[in-house]
């Protein structure tokens, strides 16, 4: 998310391509931050302080047949490129594989993801969910997102490539988000390699703020079982 030191904000990275209006919809409100903290994120060269971690959204007015995402959702960022905002904007519902919207990730990054639900089984969003292991969960994604799937995570993975991170005073993460985040993508990847996960996470996306990742709540699991395939054709055809 981008709150300067608290909400992402990249300098020099371009603005993501227009959505279609066609499709559906959902209004979305930023509340405010859960469990998480503020680390310094280096992507492609460009560095801020940022938050990791659960963003509160409300989300209201969704279109037929997601009336389900109507309410309070905790969220996870995927686009390093926008802020989230305090008004009310209407997003598109997406497959999670088209976003973001200047360069989607694909399938394999996307059941990535779904893998990394899966493995934390909720407890990235629990009410009890320690600042540590939130912040582990949101890097975890990012780093499926900028750097793409490798078989393994360790320390290395957050001082090299694309997508960087260490702690707001220049030193490295703490032990405790660096296993946190290793075991939550390690067990990721094999849970992707392993099982054909699509229902579970869908995305809310906007030309201008930004993108984010809403679990399912259990009533709409059956609905997008229906919708999915409409969700990754209509991107197709924009």
């Amino acid at each position: 998310m981008k709150i300067r030191s608290t909400i992402i904000a990249i300098a020099g990275i371009g603005a993501f391509a227009s959505f279609a209006s066609a499709g559906p919809t959902v209004d979305v409100k930023f509340l405010g931050t859960g469990a998480g903290q503020t680390v310094t994120m280096t992507l492609n060269g460009n560095s801020t302080n940022v938050f990791a971690g659960q963003l509160k959204h409300q989300l209201s007015n969704a279109s037929s047949g997601f009336s389900w995402l109507n309410g309070i959702h905790l969220t996870y960022c995927t686009d390093l490129a926008q802020y989230v905002t305090s008004s009310t904007k209407t997003y598109t519902i997406e497959a999670i594989e088209n976003m973001p919207g200047s360069s989607p990730m694909g399938i394999s990054k996307a059941d990535a993801i779904r893998g990394l639900f899966a493995i934390a089984n909720g407890a990235q969003a629990d009410a009890g969910a320690s600042n540590d292991y939130a912040t582990a969960f949101q890097l975890a994604i990012w780093e499926i997102v900028t750097d793409g799937v490798s078989s393994t995570m360790s320390s290395a993975n957050f001082t090299s490539g694309n997508f960087r991170a260490k702690k707001t005073n220049g030193s490295a993460l703490s032990s405790s988000i660096i296993n946190a985040a290793s075991t939550i993508y390690n067990g990721a990847i094999a849970f992707a390699q392993a099982h054909s996960e699509t229902n579970q996470i869908l995305g809310i996306a906007s030309s201008t703020n930004q993108d984010q990742l809403v679990q399912v709540p259990a009533p709409g699991c059956a609905a997008l079982a229906g919708l999915g395939g409409v969700l990754l054709a209509g991107r197709r055809r924009r």
